[in-house]
């Protein structure tokens, strides 16, 4: 089957999950959603958790950049934001109220791994996301995870981030993990959120964190060949491994900005 994901503002956050098929503008203009269609909200884990330098968690790459002032509008940082972490029970009691199957959220590499090697596990970051998907699980709502939502541990962009393609492995590393751990539970996983905005505005414009501005105009295809290269050792990893015991899919969401010229 042929998965179609893409990311729909409305009046409340949604994500669209839906087996490949053509459907009518008027089918769509007026509701008539094929059967099937998955009804979701959807969140980053920098942009929601918080708890940024709790239990054992490590500094990612949006840590370092909002620290800086000026970077953000009115300086503003992911260090509490929604508090999610401590309150993601208030968190599934909403998603209920708005009566959704299913929850997209990202893993937070440095949770996990705080230099983002496999050298050093966090213990208890791995055992907030079993609780997390636990609760979801025991509330109705189906887990879809996003292992990477553009928050790379900072010591890994320290050796070059998605410009160092050592950086390749790491995230295979990463991945291997999330599907040992969570893949029981876990039937949809997407391995890259909009490729296309870590690449050209974090290693080309610098909007966005890592915040390298491009001077000889490569950088942005460097990360995008390495981040491409990383979502198919994730995508091969999870298909001769764990896909068929555990019964899942496996895709990567993307914008239409995902173009470069050649």
């Amino acid at each position: 089957m042929l998965l179609v994901v893409t990311g729909i503002g409305l009046l409340l956050p949604l994500q669209c999950l839906i087996s490949a098929q053509r459907l009518s503008d008027d089918q769509i203009l007026y509701g008539q959603f094929p059967d099937g269609f998955i009804w979701s909200a959807a969140t980053a884990a920098y942009q929601v958790e918080g708890a940024w330098n709790e239990d054992g968690r490590g500094p990612s790459i949006w840590d370092t950049f909002s620290h800086v002032k000026g970077n953000i509008e009115n300086d503003d940082t992911g260090d509490v934001t929604c508090d999610s972490y401590h309150n993601y029970h208030q968190d599934i009691e909403l998603l209920k109220e708005l009566g959704v199957s299913h929850y997209r959220f990202s893993i937070s590499w440095s949770r996990i791994y705080p230099l983002g090697t496999s050298e050093m596990l966090n213990p208890r970051g791995v055992e907030y996301y079993h609780r997390l998907i636990d609760a979801l699980v025991a509330n109705g709502i189906k887990p879809m995870v996003t292992l990477y939502h553009w928050d790379l541990p900072q010591a890994l962009e320290d050796e070059g981030g998605w410009l160092n393609e050592s950086v390749v492995q790491h995230y295979q590393n990463f991945a291997d993990l999330c599907f040992r751990e969570y893949g029981d539970k876990v039937k949809i996983w997407i391995t890259f959120n909009e490729p296309w905005i870590i690449a050209w505005k974090g290693y080309g414009t610098g909007e966005f964190a890592p915040g390298r501005q491009d001077g000889p105009g490569t950088y942005p295809y460097i990360a995008a060949h390495n981040i491409l290269k990383a979502h198919a050792k994730a995508y091969r990893t999870y298909q001769n491994s764990y896909s068929r015991a555990q019964n899942g899919m496996i895709t990567f969401l993307i914008i239409e900005k995902m173009l470069f010229r050649i």
